[in-house]
């Protein structure tokens, strides 16, 4: 009676102990995702751009006669080089058009918003006067103030928006010693690719080092597969966009595109969030060929979405809706955006590491 009673006191134990521990770890994990991970951050991308890229280098190396840190090197190279004559670019036109864009904002409201809120008014006030005719002069009044409202803002956006871009470029110099930061540390990392690999693996006790390998395979090819995959399907519809508008004849195509295919990255949101409403005020402020071509438009991309998104994000680890949007408000509570994108991979990787069995090398605690 006595040994089971201490027996039950040992699992009781045991349990407060496991918990505790766990606690710890998430109390720990908690601070290090939210005051350390923003000045570690170029850290993290130097080591994770070197671990995305090291499978090119060890291709490169198999094909060539170049050593491991020069085909690693040579990759990288490849990878800036490549990255930053798409990002100029894509930039260059980018700026161009939203640039004209700001310039004339002013003038785009006198000619398009104006009319169209000129049309809505004159229907409501249609409307209204069914009912009641004295409340006519009490609605005009009000749509007055709402439309010199509307006026000032497209006057003032211009400017508002000029001094967030001049706030951002004020930005652009700690953005470059960070970038830099990061290309150095994936050089670094890249051409000692196994000695760094083997100093991470030496922080942990010996019989983790087989999972914590396997742990980083998990998410170097999960990280790479997941962006690959997006930025396919950030590509595609861009292209869509662009096409779309542009044989709408809208102007601006570029800038609007970009932002609308940015925002179909974003959970709940998707094109329609802009497609849809854009349509129907150009219906209702009588531009009706334009208004059923962005309907239309936001059809076709969303029976493309439909059809190619299994097939680009197939090959990667589902997770369900619901958890996928509740890890990332909480990544984006936690640590912002960056933690937003970050959360479904750790979601899945404790998932993988949850589910799947240890490496033939492992050895657990008791052996």
């Amino acid at each position: 009676m006595e040994s089971g009673v201490k027996r039950m006191n040992e699992t009781k134990f045991q349990t407060v102990l496991t918990i505790a521990y766990w606690a710890s770890i998430g109390g720990l994990l908690y601070f290090l995702v939210r005051y350390l991970l923003v000045w570690t951050l170029p850290l993290f991308f130097g080591l994770a751009i070197a671990a995305l890229t090291r499978p090119a280098a060890l291709t490169l190396t198999k094909k060539t006669r170049l050593g491991e840190k020069s085909a690693a090197i040579i990759s990288l190279l490849l990878f800036y080089l490549l990255a930053a004559a798409l990002l100029g670019l894509f930039l260059t036109i980018l700026l161009a058009q939203l640039y004209e864009l700001l310039d004339r904002l002013p003038v785009l409201y006198t000619q398009n918003i104006a009319p169209l809120l000129d049309r809505l008014a004159g229907w409501f006030y249609g409307l209204a006067g069914r009912f009641d005719p004295g409340a006519e002069e009490g609605l005009e009044r009000f749509s007055q103030a709402v439309s010199d409202a509307v006026r000032q803002a497209a006057v003032d956006g211009s400017a508002h928006l000029v001094t967030i871009a001049a706030g951002v470029a004020a930005k652009l110099p700690m953005l470059l010693i960070t970038a830099v930061f990061s290309i150095v540390v994936s050089i670094l990392t890249a051409a000692n690719y196994r000695a760094v690999g083997a100093a991470i693996c030496s922080l942990v006790p010996k019989r983790w080092q087989p999972r914590v390998r396997e742990t980083q395979r998990f998410l170097r090819e999960t990280i790479w597969k997941l962006v690959r995959a997006y930025i396919i399907l950030l590509a595609i519809t861009f292209v869509e966009l662009s096409l779309g508008l542009g044989l709408l004849g809208f102007d601006y195509v570029l800038p609007v595109a970009a932002v609308i295919a940015m925002l179909d990255i974003l959970p709940l949101v998707g094109t329609g969030t802009i497609l849809v409403p854009w349509g129907a005020a150009l219906i209702a402020g009588g531009d009706m060929p334009g208004g059923i071509g962005l309907l239309l438009l936001f059809g076709v991309i969303e029976v493309l979405r439909n059809i190619l998104e299994p097939r680009i994000v197939g090959g990667q680890i589902g997770l369900h809706p619901i958890v996928t949007i509740t890890s990332m408000y909480a990544g984006l509570k936690i640590a912002g955006f960056v933690g937003m994108l970050a959360a479904p991979v750790v979601v899945m990787l404790v998932r993988h590491l949850s589910t799947s069995e240890p490496p033939s090398d492992y050895m657990p605690e008791h052996a």
